[in-house]
């Protein structure tokens, strides 16, 4: 029945439906709720009933139904807050730029103790020579055939372009010019330095990161020895020193995928291209390359390494950490290559 525009119902033994169906209705507020003494309920219904009362209404019931009551406990979920765009978009920008930075920090105190390592190892020359040798062969030869295959590849590419250009100008000579000076200063070292970031660096962090996982590094610090001189040391030594040799060698094929595309395009023979090289371009662009190198394996070495000691929670992370190496890696060997032709630029080198 209906007192006052309130709902006051008068629950039928074992049959509940009419209060079912008021719950389930739009009606206002129920007040009160009277079960019979020998009304039966179960936690079913006990859950339906405390859902959809939004206040308490005054039960009167057995001992039986409230102990069924007390049994149901029913959460509630929640609202979720509203979200501010620009809010969200400055808290973002402060969690990277935090981030960034402590990183960036944590990166310069690993590079200042691999160094700091390496020059005690040299000045105590105890360099270990198996793993140096060992790293010397798996990032350096091992990854030249498809560096130098990358090489001559490019080479030819530009080459051809400018010989195509040069040629529309009246001026096919400068072409191989152009192209001996771009492969000895950029196209050489940057494109094998490229290379071996994708390769080594990939490795260095997977290597580390598992040898983190399974709890490798903590055996060696419990052993007394020191990560650093036992696993960054040999990998940087091995590409400071093997990086020359290899920018030697992706010079010379850089220089031989030109002699092809002249050769092709302007019909220069091999004897005039040589004569020309040796006429015109001078050593000092040879040995720019070279200086690079090694600037450009330490970068590798340090950045593979580095990240690889990032690594601390599952594999899931070392899949990622492995991807942030390799793009770190290739922009600091963009942001080297950027400061060397700024400084020789402005030197007239």
């Amino acid at each position: 029945m209906t007192i006052g525009g309130v709902w006051d119902f008068r629950v039928p033994r074992r049959t509940l439906f009419a209060l079912k169906h008021a719950l389930e209705s739009k009606h206002p507020a129920i007040t009160h709720i009277v079960f019979e003494q020998d009304a039966i309920i179960d936690l079913a219904f006990g859950i339906f009933l405390k859902t959809h009362l939004h206040k308490a209404p005054e039960i009167q019931a057995s001992e039986h139904i409230r102990a069924v009551l007390d049994q149901c406990l029913v959460s509630t979920i929640p609202l979720t807050p509203k979200r501010h765009l620009f809010r969200t978009l400055l808290t973002s920008l402060g969690k990277w730029v935090y981030s960034f930075y402590q990183s960036f920090l944590d990166f310069l105190n690993f590079v200042g103790m691999s160094f700091y390592y390496l020059a005690l190892s040299l000045w105590r020359r105890d360099v270990r020579l198996t793993p140096l040798l060992y790293h010397i062969n798996e990032s350096g030869f091992k990854a030249l055939p498809v560096s130098l295959l990358t090489a001559f590849i490019v080479g030819f590419a530009i080459a051809l372009q400018g010989a195509v250009q040069l040629e529309l100008m009246g001026a096919p000579m400068l072409s191989i010019e152009m192209t001996a000076k771009l492969s000895l200063r950029e196209m050489g070292p940057f494109i094998l330095a490229l290379v071996i970031a994708g390769r080594s660096a990939s490795s260095f962090t997977a290597q580390i990161g598992v040898m983190r996982l399974t709890d490798e590094i903590d055996a060696m610090k419990t052993m007394n020895f020191h990560p650093i001189t036992f696993l960054v040391i040999p990998r940087l030594f091995a590409l400071i020193v093997v990086m020359p040799l290899l920018v030697f060698l992706a010079d010379a094929f850089s220089l031989l995928g030109g002699m092809l595309a002249v050769y092709v395009q302007l019909g220069i023979d091999m004897g005039t291209y040589i004569d020309r090289v040796y006429e015109s371009v001078s050593w000092s662009h040879f040995f720019i390359g070279l200086v690079k190198a090694p600037f450009f394996g330490a970068a590798i070495a340090l950045v593979g390494c580095f990240r690889g000691f990032c690594i601390k929670e599952n594999t899931q992370e070392l899949g990622r950490i492995t991807t942030i190496s390799v793009v770190n890696a290739l922009f600091w060997i963009i942001a080297i290559n950027a400061v060397f032709s700024f400084i020789t630029s402005r030197l007239g080198i």
